[in-house]
């Protein structure tokens, strides 16, 4: 029972949380005060979005390189499958958040190169055309519509 305590308080520490005790529910004491709160826009800002996400990813992926490192000590000490089965859940948690750092500027990517698309195609006139085909149906065309603006 004390290693079990011992382990809490440890991650506890790591992590900066504290069990309340009327509720049993854990809170967050210590907030980043170094960074100014993010501000959200209600225009839709793509690059102060993909800001804030890609700060809440570093510092989801600062954390747990902190915990991960105090896991693998206390897994180490106590010689625990529990300890080592929870370091590696949290592992691949990194993992899966790291991955998803990676997917964000994937689609950041995206969402920037469909918008150079779009003003490119908005920003293209056709001066010359190109006609498939042989001469004798060129001139055919040609005629028609020598024959229809002369009806005009």
């Amino acid at each position: 029972m004390k290693v079990e305590q011992l382990v809490e308080q440890r991650i506890e520490k790591s992590l900066d949380l504290v069990e309340n005790n009327d509720k049993n529910e854990i809170k967050v004491l210590n907030t980043n005060e170094n960074s100014p709160p993010a501000v959200i826009n209600g225009d839709g800002d793509k690059d102060s979005d993909f800001q804030y996400a890609r700060e809440n990813l570093y510092h989801i992926i600062e954390r747990g390189r902190d915990a991960m490192d105090e896991l693998l000590e206390i897994a180490k000490s106590e010689e625990s499958p529990r300890a080592f089965e929870v370091f590696g859940q949290l592992l691949k948690n990194m993992t899966d958040s790291q991955e998803k750092l990676m997917e964000l500027h994937q689609k950041k990517q995206k969402l920037e190169n469909v918008g150079d698309r779009q003003e490119v195609t908005k920003a293209q006139n056709v001066t010359n055309a190109l006609f498939v085909g042989s001469t004798a149906e060129l001139l055919k065309l040609v005629k028609k519509e020598t024959k229809g603006t002369k009806e005009k």
